[in-house]
């Protein structure tokens, strides 16, 4: 069960990537559409949650601290996410974010008794991380503005933190012999509608003072990322809660990119280069070790 979830979670995720590819072709307004996205995200939720408790129950719930934070990343972090893109570059950006795992694998190991750290389990953790750098390996060289270099810095910290934070509250939470498919679907509800307060502000005020045109389209481009949002989230956090961190979030992840970069050249007639192919075996082959594992 617990594959056949991850394997659904890594499909909604690349979709994600497909979607903001089209956002381009469409000309898409980003802010219009991301504030959209997790007002749709919140509304799918309660539309779909069946339960007992209300919005106002949300202050009182025991992972609302974590949930709020974790909210206010997921909207801070895509602008960070963002800016790091235009400004130091989109191969180092790339890395950084997936170098992230580091921090929730190594807050697992430490905090929760049931998690250990084995020499496969670094053997794969490493190879993932190798797989990243070769995957995103351009042949041009991409020319890095060091002043910029703290911005990966904080995409690592921020999409760390994200993992980190999301895996502590299925795990302290969220014990999967006891949590019901509403508790689930109520919680990525309040961290979505915390999310979508939180980019009214960041990406409404640029709206507002750049005076950008209010699009339909945006709005139905922002609709059907927030479904799909939603959907990832969901079978990513009910996912998370069948394997340990170490195996988890290097398979995750390097599922991810090896998928998006298949689809890239299927889809999107894109070119690897030889660099990129190793990567992606090495990518299968953390995969299968940790798997195995």
């Amino acid at each position: 069960m617990g594959i056949f979830l991850m394997i659904i979670a890594i499909i909604f995720f690349v979709s994600i990537l497909l979607i903001f590819r089209v956002f381009n072709n469409y000309k898409i307004d980003n802010y219009q559409a991301l504030i959209v996205n997790y007002f749709i995200a919140a509304l799918f939720a309660i539309t779909i949650y069946s339960g007992d408790l209300t919005l106002t129950d949300i202050p009182n719930q025991l992972w609302f601290q974590p949930s709020l934070l974790l909210g206010l990343l997921y909207s801070v972090g895509f602008l960070i996410f963002a800016l790091s893109t235009q400004k130091a570059g989109i191969a180092i950006t790339s890395v950084f974010s997936k170098m992230s795992i580091l921090i929730p694998v190594l807050f697992g190991a430490y905090f929760y008794e049931s998690e250990s750290i084995t020499i496969i389990k670094i053997s794969g953790l490493f190879l993932a991380m190798l797989s990243f750098f070769l995957i995103f390996k351009s042949e041009k060289s991409e020319i890095i503005n060091k002043k910029a270099i703290f911005l990966p810095l904080l995409i690592f910290l921020f999409t760390g933190l994200n993992d980190t934070i999301l895996k502590y509250i299925r795990e302290v939470y969220f014990n999967i012999a006891v949590s019901d498919i509403n508790s689930e679907i109520f919680i990525m509800g309040s961290i979505f509608s915390i999310s979508f307060i939180v980019s009214i502000i960041i990406f409404g005020i640029p709206i507002l003072l750049e005076r950008r045109k209010i699009e339909i389209k945006n709005f139905i481009a922002g609709a059907i990322l927030g479904i799909i949002n939603f959907l990832s989230a969901f079978t990513m956090f009910k996912a998370m809660g069948h394997f340990e961190s170490s195996v988890f979030f290097p398979i995750f992840n390097v599922g991810i990119v090896g998928l998006s970069a298949i689809v890239g050249v299927i889809f999107f007639k894109e070119k690897l280069s030889k660099t990129n192919y190793i990567g992606l075996a090495i990518a299968l082959g953390a995969i299968l070790l940790l798997t195995i594992n």
